[in-house]
């Protein structure tokens, strides 16, 4: 599959853009794909801040397995995952169970004169 935005060939069970952040078209994607992925732009705002910073954000629904060459790894479900990337590179991570994602998502939807404190 390729994103309809950049082009960019796809992993088949992607629901967004790796290199965009693009949706993917419905109809491509497997409706039972256990992670959420969003890419946000992010700006410098320091002279040691790396220029054109990329925030992703996943959401693992359900436990994934992974087989790596040294066995099978299992990554939990019900967390967030927020990394930022630099070029096409993680140079940092966190991860927060859903109760703390669902409070960050609160947080940020929330209108920014109640998150200044008085």
């Amino acid at each position: 599959m390729f994103c309809p935005s950049c082009g960019l060939e796809q992993p088949e069970t992607h629901r967004y853009c790796v290199a965009c952040g693009t949706i993917l078209p419905g109809d491509l994607v497997h409706a039972t794909h256990p992670k959420m992925t969003a890419l946000f732009a992010g700006i410098p705002t320091h002279p040691s801040d790396p220029p054109e910073p990329v925030l992703r954000v996943s959401r693992y629904l359900n436990d994934v397995e992974v087989e790596t060459a040294d066995g099978s790894v299992t990554i939990p479900g019900r967390h967030a995952r927020l990394s930022i990337w630099v070029i096409d590179r993680p140079v940092c991570a966190i991860s927060l169970p859903d109760t703390e994602a669902d409070r960050l998502a609160t947080f940020l939807a929330s209108p920014a004169e109640q998150r200044i404190p008085a």
